[in-house]
């Protein structure tokens, strides 16, 4: 029965034996002289195999002679006897499931398909981000990324979760975002679940994945949030308005000199502003407002100029116009104020002309 041997160190044998216990001399009742497996033999298995198993995903069973054709483990020859070390159910570590995303980023990276194809198992099923066909073939799964390969995508976790279902299968789910590095570094955010299950030879593969789309629009979640603010506004309750900062928000606000960084502060400047009855229109006179640009997947800016109907004390209504930055931090499906700062026009001295 043909056997594979790899050179290890000092003697030590591993040996890839063949898949039927039939034939094999008979096992001992102990191990007794059997050494504890060295990282250097867990990773020349590890790399045979295209598993990730570690030390103590084996356990030891010794053997008189040879290991002869048992499958399931690793052989090491030592102390005139070989030495069978039998894997056992074991799940990969966080690190190793991420490593797995990084192979497929990287097969991206080859613009083969095939490659990319690889890293699917037989059964595997993709359902991706811009097709609406149902991939279950090998054959399919080439079709798809021979049209997503040319944009040269290379893809980045925003937010990841793993999850072990069971021995052998493993999800990574969460955000992603990918730059086509051949298409003017535009980028694309998604949403993304890889489901990986261990095949026969101990290597790991995705089984399905599903990308999908945004459903949401996150600039005008971002212009949502000013309107949710403005509302406040609009109920004259201070508290209201503060419940839209976030816990450890900055305001600068436009009447006051005092830097406002707890929620006490920024509830007390609104008392005192309510009682102009603020209502605020986002201005776009300098063609550019509102500037919304997103800083990371959940942190976004929204700057230009705002006009504030404002109550006199007279009774009367005036307008002011002002410059405004909000800084927008997003927790769970809602994006809360982290910095606010407003400030007069310095050159009109904020007048509207009627």
């Amino acid at each position: 029965m043909a056997r594979v041997t790899v050179a290890l160190a000092a003697g030590l044998l591993l040996l890839a034996v063949s898949a039927s216990a039939a034939g094999g001399r008979e096992l001992l009742q102990s191990s007794k002289g059997c050494p504890a497996l060295s990282a250097k033999a867990v990773e020349s298995y590890n790399k045979a195999k295209g598993a990730f198993l570690e030390a103590d995903c084996f356990e030891q069973v010794g053997t008189k002679g040879s290991c002869g054709s048992k499958s399931g483990g690793l052989c090491i020859y030592s102390n005139g006897q070989s030495c069978f070390y039998r894997s056992r159910p074991c799940k990969p570590t966080d690190s190793q499931v991420l490593g797995l995303f990084a192979a497929w980023n990287a097969a991206l990276k080859t613009l083969d398909s095939e490659t990319v194809a690889d890293m699917y198992a037989p059964s595997a099923v993709l359902l991706p981000t811009v097709s609406n066909q149902y991939r279950t073939t090998r054959d399919e799964i080439i079709d798809y990324f021979d049209h997503f390969l040319p944009k040269g995508p290379q893809g980045a976790l925003d937010k990841y979760e793993i999850r072990y279902l069971a021995d052998g299968v493993v999800q990574l789910l969460g955000i992603y975002t990918f730059t086509m590095t051949l298409q003017g570094n535009a980028k694309v955010q998604a949403r993304f679940s890889y489901t990986y299950a261990r095949q026969a030879n101990g290597k790991w593969l995705i089984v399905e994945h599903h990308s999908s789309a945004m459903p949401e629009n996150e600039a005008a979640l971002v212009m949502d949030a000013f309107a949710q603010w403005n509302a406040a506004l609009a109920t004259l309750n201070a508290s209201k308005v503060a419940s839209l900062y976030a816990p450890t928000a900055v305001l600068l606000p436009t009447v006051s000199d005092k830097v406002r960084n707890t929620p006490a502060e920024i509830q007390d400047y609104f008392v005192a502003f309510l009682k102009k009855e603020p209502q605020g229109v986002i201005d776009n006179i300098d063609g550019t407002s509102p500037n919304i640009r997103f800083l990371a997947p959940d942190v976004a800016i929204n700057s230009g100029t705002y006009v504030f109907t404002l109550k006199n004390d007279d009774g009367t209504r005036s307008k002011v116009r002002a410059r405004y930055t909000y800084v927008y931090k997003k927790y769970g499906s809602k994006y809360l104020i982290e910095e606010h700062h407003s400030s007069v026009m310095p050159e009109t001295a904020g007048k509207v002309d009627e």
